[in-house]
């Protein structure tokens, strides 16, 4: 026993735990005569009968993690159908290792929501006025394609009227999450075919400003950190353990790592789980995250801790450029803008160059604000100089399932509104669709959309600035025909002329595709666990059938078609046993497989590739008079063949990515930005808002564990959990405005105010107040609004008897959508505008500055 460890003795107690509780005992445990089940079956309580276990994937959050739903014949159900009772993570996947969290178990909790939307609706009121009619699908669909009249006074165009006047980009798809088979189904192949460009989506107000610092820098837009082989982690706002974008595989991975001994540093303006758990937590002010890695490349350049073969080799800058452009960012003068010492900048800094392979991770906190995009691009220069990039135990290249069909995209060539993009930003790469609405509000109607649909995504309340999205979406003129694709009555749904019932991810299939920590790519797919309820249908089926009526040959006509032909025809998976296999153990990976590191340093052959000497960079062959220096970004990425590194030798390198023209080379000097008058290489960018506070705060919001997004809040089991978002504020920044705990108070900004109640705490930093995006539902059914049963009756809601036992702000009485409700919270967004980086057009979510009061 002197060589058991702490884990191994947690995992032995948990283990005897668990045969205590059978009745076997811990003794056989202990002698090694008794293995334990990993998972993958369970029974019924009620009768001992083992239930069907189907495996599938989730889609609570965009991780969509491995996982195994389980169903039984409904004893109270007449026409006997199975109802899925319960959902765990699949065992068999290296990915998650089994693992799933209270979101992805609580799915079952989306199905049989009391206010699922189970019929296709039109309205019969105003907008907003909570009347509508259920109708036939059969209706439904004339009206979309041939358009009608909605009420009287109102008729709509429809989308054959808009194919029919050549203006098929009047027709505004927007969506908020559409990943792997369903991305492709509706918008390669449907939108493709009806001729629109003008698809919007949510990463401007997720995560564009990451994406496009890294695609001016290595040319993708997605990273993994190698946290199984790191020793080191320096952590710069990103809620890993609760909330990252790909949070069971890399919360198990950061926890692991933590317990055999590798250190994690955290900066954040709030004591986050994640900064909790981390063996230092460094409070910082918002915006600043910039000014400290600057300062950090400084310390590590000045004290030769850099990576000279990676710099020579595969970037586009020197050592020298290097210590001259940092020279100025010292410690000292970081820790005037960041609040954090220099000593323990320069520290901190030092543990992470010696420590190789170390990882810097980032997010939301550190990346959506005004600087955001030089912040990120900051981090990989800190990466590189470090000798971190795409290393066993650093920051690598994503690695994900690249499925294969047989079934031809459409070619074409579509039209686009002006409108996605906002103005003025220099690389919206990624769009800017939070934008959409100020947009529509300032361009002539003939710029403006027709019809304007939205799927799985709520553009009034995930937003900033909701007044404004409610009052142009009650705007019949300004928006002539809103269409909604969901599956309950969300805050914007609720303002739609046409309500399409969408059949959640357990009734539906799918391929995926999400990133791998393991480095090594796995394919899983997503298939019904039980048949859509009511009427409500996948919309991927829906635009097939839309396909047909407009005279379309998408190639296919169900999203099962399409998922059956990928398992069939995807190098690996079709060996395996195809579609029948993949129905069966829900996913494959290659189990030879080794992870993908340095695949930068590839020697490529170029043999008949024309070499650009101005850049480096090896073409597939072109016409001898090619101009490389005025190819458009996406034909130039997909001519590249290679790159002549610093060595002299061709390599695959960083190919370009087409969003923008770039070489194969680590641009930490970005001509691209240099072309738009931003510093090619990252420097200081303050955010103009922050120079001048006058004793106001900074407003920054923050996610939770147990919530995503807007979209889990009808959870019952998980808003139980989580039902409030008080504002977070120091102890000293409440004295100062006479606040006590639990104190209402009223917080203003420059577009309106919301009172909400007083959370005093330590573990926030000074001059910050941080409320969560989670809550202040006043849609979106029971458990998410806190509206009683009676009140909803007219949308449909049907009572099931937890309806009666929420105990959440029950009995309280409604004092406003802007305002605190016992139960519910209030929603920050009424108060945050509607802003963009300059470069990227991100949403600076945690830029707002405020004014706090007793209220």
């Amino acid at each position: 026993m002197s060589n058991m460890t702490r884990r191994d003795f947690v995992k032995l107690g948990s283990a005897g735990a668990a045969l205590a509780a059978s009745g076997l005992g811990a003794g056989a445990a202990l002698s090694g005569s008794v293995k334990l089940a990993e998972g993958g079956k369970d029974f019924s309580p009620q009768t001992g009968q083992q239930r069907r276990a189907i495996p599938s994937s989730c889609w609570q959050c965009v991780t969509r993690d491995g996982i195994v739903g389980y169903v039984e014949v409904d004893p109270d159900d007449p026409q006997k159908r199975e109802r899925l009772v319960k959902i765990e993570g699949n065992p068999e996947l290296p990915r998650t290792n089994g693992k799933l969290c209270a979101r992805g178990q609580a799915g079952v909790n989306i199905i049989y929501n009391p206010d699922r939307l189970l019929h296709p609706l039109i309205r019969t009121g105003k907008r907003g006025d909570g009347k509508w009619k259920a109708i036939s699908w059969e209706k439904a669909m004339g009206l979309l394609i041939d358009g009608g009249q909605i009420v009287p006074g109102h008729t709509v165009k429809g989308l054959k009227t808009l194919l029919d006047n050549k203006q098929p980009e009047k027709f505004m798809f927007h969506y908020g999450r559409m990943k792997g088979s369903d991305s492709k189904i509706i918008k390669s192949f449907f939108l493709t075919a009806y001729g629109t460009k003008t698809v919007g989506n949510h990463t401007g107000i997720c995560e564009s400003a990451k994406w496009t610092a890294q695609e001016l820098t290595w040319g993708g837009h997605y990273d993994n950190w190698d946290l199984d082989n790191t020793r080191y982690i320096l952590n710069f706002g990103s809620n890993v353990l609760e909330c990252h974008t790909n949070h069971v595989p890399m919360a198990q991975r950061c926890i692991e790592a933590l317990a055999r001994g590798v250190k994690m540093v955290t900066f954040d303006v709030r004591l986050s789980n994640t900064a909790a758990k981390s063996a230092e937590w460094v409070p910082i002010k918002p915006g600043t995250d910039l000014a400290v890695v600057l300062a950090m490349c400084n310390v590590l350049i000045q004290n030769g801790i850099c990576d000279q073969d990676f710099i020579k080799t595969y970037t586009n800058v020197t050592v020298d450029e290097l210590k001259t452009h940092l020279a100025k960012y010292t410690p000292k003068w970081a820790e005037g803008i960041s609040g954090v010492s220099a000593e323990k900048i320069r520290s901190i800094a030092l543990e992470y160059g010696r420590a190789k392979p170390s990882v810097c991770i980032s997010y939301r906190g550190a990346v959506m604000h005004y600087n955001g995009v030089q912040t990120e691009r900051a981090i990989q220069m800190l990466e590189a100089i470090a000798g971190n990039i795409d290393c066993k135990g650093g920051r690598c290249r994503a690695v994900g399932a690249s499925w294969k069909y047989t079934f031809k995209a459409p070619k074409t060539k579509g039209k686009k509104l002006a409108i996605i993009d906002g103005e003025g930003y220099a690389y919206p790469t990624h769009h800017a669709s939070h934008q959409v609405f100020n947009m529509i509000n300032k361009v002539p109607a003939e710029k403006r959309p027709d019809i304007y649909m939205i799927y799985c995504y709520n553009p009034v309340y995930v937003n900033g600035d909701i007044e404004a999205n409610i009052k142009l979406m009650k705007d019949e003129k300004k928006m002539p025909f809103i269409v909604a694709v969901d599956v309950a009555m969300s805050e914007s749904t609720d303002l739609a002329d046409l309500v399409l019932p969408d059949a959640t991810y357990l009734e539906r299939w799918a391929v995926d595709d999400m990133v791998c920590p393991s480095q090594v790519k796995e394919y899983y797919i997503r298939q019904p666990m039980v048949k859509p309820l009511g009427k409500s249908r996948n919309f991927c089926n829906v635009v097939c059938d839309l396909a047909k009526r407009l005279g379309m040959d998408l190639g296919f006509s169900t999203a099962k078609d399409f998922v059956e032909n990928c398992c069939e025809n995807t190098p690996g998976v079709k060996e395996a046993g195809g579609f029948e296999y993949m129905k069966k153990h829900g996913a494959w990976y290659d189990k030879s497989a080794k992870p993908a590191y340095l695949s930068h340093a590839r020697e490529v052959d170029v043999t008949g590739a024309t070499l650009d000497e101005a850049t480096g960079v090896y073409y597939k062959k072109e016409a001898a008079d090619t101009d490389y220096s005025s190819l458009d970004s996406k034909h130039a990425a997909s001519q590249y063949k290679g790159q002549k590194c610093g060595d002299g030798v061709a390599r695959k390198c960083f190919p370009p990515d087409k969003h923008r023209w770039k070489t194969g080379l680590f641009e930490i000097r970005s001509k691209a930005l240099a072309d738009k008058g931003f510093d090619a290489i990252p420097s200081w960018m303050p955010i103009p808002e922050h120079a001048n506070m006058g004793g106001k705060l900074i407003l920054t919001t923050f996610k939770v564990n147990v919530q995503t997004h807007s979209r889990t809040q009808s959870c019952k089991w998980l808003t139980e959990i989580y039902h409030e978002n008080p504002a977070w504020l120091h102890p000293q920044d409440a004295k100062e405005r006479k606040i006590k705990d639990g104190d209402p108070i009223k917080v203003k900004s420059s577009i309106g105010e919301i009172v909400t109640k007083a959370r005093v705490t330590e573990a926030v930093a000074r001059g910050v107040i941080a409320i969560s995006n989670h809550m202040g539902h006043w849609a979106y059914g029971a458990y998410a609004s806190g509206q009683s049963c009676a009140e909803l009756k007219k949308l449909g809601h049907a009572c099931e008897p937890d309806c009666h036992n929420k105990w959440w702000g029950k009995g309280s009485k409604d004092k406003g959508r802007k305002e605190w409700r016992e139960g519910r919270g209030v929603h920050a967004n009424w108060i945050i505008p509607n802003l963009g980086d300059p470069i990227g057009g991100a949403m600076r979510w945690n830029d707002t500055v405020v004014e706090v009061t007793k209220a």
